[in-house]
């Protein structure tokens, strides 16, 4: 992720195509900003570049999952317009609960064209 006209790096953003049981607690976008970019909705922006790739893909719904604890990344959510389905319990086997992430808030995004 780079700011216009830049090719300096102020964080990473990813999309993971297509629907499986992984995707359930990890979803299919990632992003983290570099903190002294953060408070710009860069994240947002970010997210919103990638509805193309998710419609190249017949992807029109996308989940977003955060940490409940990471306002940031809820607000991100929110401004974007996702829904909020649920917060659920991440199960012992799975590799984000082996990172100590023991919940997830899962977000449903209708990315539009």
């Amino acid at each position: 992720m780079s700011l216009s006209g830049s090719s300096q790096s102020i964080g990473v953003i990813d999309i993971r195509i297509g629907y499986n049981e992984n995707l359930y607690y990890g979803g299919h976008i990632g992003y983290s900003v570099d903190e002294e970019y953060r408070g710009n909705r860069y994240s947002a922006k970010a997210v919103r570049l990638l509805r193309k790739v998710a419609h190249a893909h017949d992807m029109e719904k996308l989940i977003i999952t955060c940490n409940p604890d990471n306002i940031a990344s809820r607000k991100t959510c929110e401004n974007l317009g996702a829904n909020l389905l649920e917060i659920v319990d991440v199960p012992e086997e799975n590799d984000l609960y082996q990172r100590g992430e023991k919940e997830k808030c899962r977000y449903e995004w209708v990315c539009p064209i």
